[in-house]
């Protein structure tokens, strides 16, 4: 009989710890991250690992794979030179369809134009996402 109430009271304490460290699991996985110059719909036809200094804008986007309803998926775009800085961050929200959706984040040129050099584009699920997908390019 004690045995079973120490078993007991390990799997209480083992949930309750379990739910204090403000866990987050998801089914949900980003799939097919492409970037263009131009999107087709919500989705880039093809994947750029260069683009002109001149493009109108940049685009990424992805399939939403699995997602629960109400699935947040930050957009994070950096310039690579010199010194690193995060151009803009865009988050989407699955809103109450999740399962599988094409999402997409879009930057505008600047009015001097795209600088020269390496830039990414991170794409996280959540806010804890230890694994977020990074899609490297280059602008010339």
């Amino acid at each position: 009989m004690k045995t079973l109430q120490q078993i007991s009271m390990a799997l209480i304490l083992g949930g309750l710890m379990l739910t204090s460290c403000n866990l987050e699991f998801t089914t949900a996985n980003i799939a097919d991250v492409k970037v263009c110059d131009e999107l087709n719909g919500n989705l880039c036809n093809s994947d750029h690992a260069v683009l002109s200094t001149t493009a109108n804008q940049i685009s990424t986007s992805c399939k939403l794979k699995n997602a629960p309803p109400n699935t947040m998926v930050t957009f994070t775009w950096k310039y690579l030179e010199n010194n690193p800085i995060i151009i803009d961050e865009v988050t989407v929200n699955s809103g109450d369809e999740g399962s599988n959706l094409d999402l997409n984040s879009t930057l505008s040129r600047p009015n001097n134009g795209w600088p020269r050099g390496k830039y990414a584009v991170e794409i996280r699920i959540g806010e804890k996402d230890k694994s977020p997908e990074i899609k490297n390019f280059e602008i010339r």
